[in-house]
């Protein structure tokens, strides 16, 4: 009887030493862009592309294949640089986040945005956010000129973590 009580006892020192553990991890430490801002302009160079004679003189009279010339930074048509921006509707777009660690899946918000020059609550309206940390903006808006300063707030199962300052939009 005596082990019983011995073993009983011993089983519910062990059980109340159990505590509800918050599963996974979530590290931000670390957490940055490789490049670090983006420029969103106002006004955009809408010039038609034109072809590019230092590429034709390359591949014409070189023998140069036109995977080379491109690898060598010729391409074959040069101006308008925000020409197909604006044809086909792409956004501005950042590159994703690096250095966020965690149990999957990871939420990203936007927690603040700030400036010294602009309009963050127009920032608000059109800036989004996705799961990897990439930014995207329309082509158009009606964003003021400024420099905006982007906080993220990342989340999963139990935890939270902010990341102050990480990125900046800069509408010129």
């Amino acid at each position: 009887m005596k082990t019983i009580m011995i073993l009983t006892a011993g089983l519910w020192l062990i059980l109340s030493a159990c505590q509800d553990i918050t599963p996974g991890y979530l590290q931000t430490e670390y957490a940055g862009y490789t490049l670090d801002s983006m420029v969103v302009k106002k006004v955009l160079d809408l010039t038609p592309p034109q072809p590019n004679p230092t590429f034709e003189i390359y591949v014409n009279n070189y023998g140069y294949t036109p995977e080379k010339c491109v690898q060598n930074g010729i391409y074959p048509t040069i101006g308008g640089e925000e020409y197909k921006r604006d044809r086909y509707g792409w956004p501005w777009t950042s590159t994703p986040i690096e250095g966020v660690e965690g149990t999957r899946p990871i939420f990203v918000n936007i927690k603040d945005i700030t400036t010294d020059t602009g309009d963050a609550g127009k920032m608000w309206e059109v800036l989004q956010v996705s799961g990897d940390g990439t930014f995207t903006m329309p082509v158009y808006s009606d964003v003021p000129v400024g420099r905006y300063r982007i906080s993220l707030t990342f989340t999963n199962e139990g935890y939270t973590q902010d990341v102050n300052d990480v990125f900046t939009v800069i509408v010129k």
